[in-house]
């Protein structure tokens, strides 16, 4: 299990390494940073898959709360802090727990049983990777697998999942990267579709289940590579 750790408190920035040093080769710990903006730049070009995050609560810049909000694709999130009051939204955000310091290691022990349960439930249903958006002042978390496409408004991109769009602050070549390759492809400038949703293909124009109404149109830079991959996966 990949992890991170943002943490600018130096005791308990090194309680942490040394207790997921004590789970072995189970916790590799892919790096440690004291503040949110070096661990996005890190995760925004990290070509491994991060599995969990370790995250204090305050930190110098953005806090932690406002790091979780603004993730994208969700890793499992223990958050660690000296106070209680963060609790209830912390989990509203959909943490896996909760870590008061200072914590001994029996109690970090407790959390990381967590997480491995939830990976184990996660991959019985055959995914394990979620994102999480925002809608009208809530936080919502879905599964990868639900989106049906994705469409380009310059730096934005609308979200489309069972026919409601949610929009979010990311240029469309960053989301595409971010999506796993072997279910979603680039099809325009302006559209990336979840292969699986696809229920026919029209002169060059591609129709996805749940929306009858709709077509989208292959663009004559994608075609190749569109119809060769469409083509190996049937």
């Amino acid at each position: 299990m990949n992890c991170i750790i943002i943490e600018d408190d130096f005791l308990s920035q090194q309680a942490i390494i040394r207790y997921c040093k004590m789970f072995g080769e189970e916790l590799n710990i892919l790096g440690v940073f004291v503040s949110v903006e070096n661990a996005e730049e890190y995760i925004k070009n990290c070509i491994k898959k991060i599995d969990l995050i370790f995250v204090d609560v305050i930190l110098p810049g953005k806090n932690g709360m406002e790091f979780i909000s603004e993730l994208f694709i969700m890793p499992y999130i223990i958050m660690t802090t000296s106070y209680d009051s963060y609790a209830v939204k912390a989990f509203e955000l959909n943490v896996v727990d909760y870590l008061k310091k200072p914590f001994i290691y029996r109690r970090f022990v407790q959390a990381i049983q967590k997480v491995k349960k939830l990976i184990k439930m996660d991959e019985e249903k055959g995914s394990n990777e979620t994102l999480i958006l925002k809608n009208k002042g809530s936080i919502i978390r879905f599964l990868i697998k639900d989106i049906d496409y994705v469409e380009s408004y310059s730096d934005y991109v609308k979200i489309y999942i069972k026919k409601e769009s949610f929009l979010h602050l990311i240029a469309l070549r960053d989301i595409l990267k971010k999506l796993p390759a072997e279910k979603f492809i680039q099809i325009h400038r302006r559209f990336i579709i979840n292969t699986e949703k696809i229920t026919s293909i029209n002169e060059n124009k591609v129709y996805l289940e749940g929306y009858d109404n709709l077509s989208l149109p292959i663009s004559r830079a994608q075609r190749k590579h569109f119809y060769g991959r469409f083509l190996d996966d049937i």
